[in-house]
């Protein structure tokens, strides 16, 4: 899933770095150039990403809300890996195939010269893979920082976001830019309840955390409302698991949300364990 072209927009602030935000500044050899003022800008409006997904819809929704805060920022999100001059590549870690179109790619954007950060459930569960040495990498509960590490790649750092430990999931109300804008993937719960031994999104995404009812049914009714999306898509690892860790379960959560479905739209449920 490439996500579509879309105008640059005004450029907002950031916010603070968090504590595990680690950078790695490349050291720089010295030349007769070195006391020039560099010509090639870094202002967010100069410099356009790149943004490729693999995997589920969940992961679709991360790369919807990393490329809005990229655009709130000032850069350009683009389907044109050529004209980039950062690939922003959100890597899915359920099948072997995607892991090696993932590989490839790093290594192809390596030969051209590009910036590269990779995002989503391989770099949070594979993070020493021999392919992503040196290059800047960012878990699953961080997107909300893409802007800072997109920033420190082009300055040439490599950044490492990847702590899982007592971080909470990623506000919903970030901005975001959907590939449908017909459609909202609204993710409603992160990892999962199991530990199965096949299965390796369980090192990827952690231990269940659900996000508050109120904050869901407030998302559904803006993407509905004020964004006039005809369609809601519930995701997860486990759509069954929600609420399990806040005392209540999935019914609760569609009773409320049917509440705010206008005549002629409709809600999608997505994949669930029996269990």
């Amino acid at each position: 899933m490439d996500i579509e072209d879309i105008a640059d927009s005004a450029s907002a602030t950031t916010g603070p770095r968090p504590r595990d935000f680690h950078i790695k500044v490349r050291s720089k050899k010295k030349d007769e150039n070195e006391d020039k003022p560099e010509t090639d800008s870094i202002l967010p409006w100069s410099k356009t990403v790149y943004l490729k997904t693999w995997g589920c819809s969940h992961n679709g929704s991360d790369s919807e809300y990393m490329g809005g805060l990229l655009t709130a920022a000032g850069f350009k999100v683009s389907n044109d890996k050529e004209g980039s001059d950062i690939w922003l590549l959100n890597s899915c870690t359920v099948k072997t195939p995607s892991e090696t179109q993932l590989e490839n790619m790093v290594i192809e954007a390596q030969k051209k010269g590009k910036k590269v950060v990779v995002a989503g459930c391989v770099s949070q569960a594979a993070p020493s893979e021999p392919y992503l040495k040196g290059v800047s990498i960012v878990g699953v509960k961080q997107i909300d920082q893409i802007v800072n590490v997109v920033e420190e790649t082009i300055l040439g750092n490599s950044v490492r976001m990847l702590s899982l430990r007592n971080k909470t999931t990623p506000a919903l109300n970030m901005p975001k830019m959907r590939r449908n804008e017909r459609i909202e993937i609204l993710a409603i719960n992160s990892g999962c309840l199991n530990n199965c031994t096949y299965c390796k999104t369980k090192m990827a995404r952690g231990n269940l955390q659900s996000y508050p009812l109120e904050d869901l049914v407030i998302q559904a009714k803006t993407a509905f409302e004020i964004d006039g999306v005809k369609e809601l898509w519930l995701t997860s690892e486990d759509l069954g698991a929600w609420g399990r860790d806040i005392d209540m379960v999935l019914p609760d959560l569609l009773k409320e949300l049917v509440k705010v479905i206008p005549d002629g739209c409709m809600a999608r449920l997505g994949m669930t364990n029996p269990p």
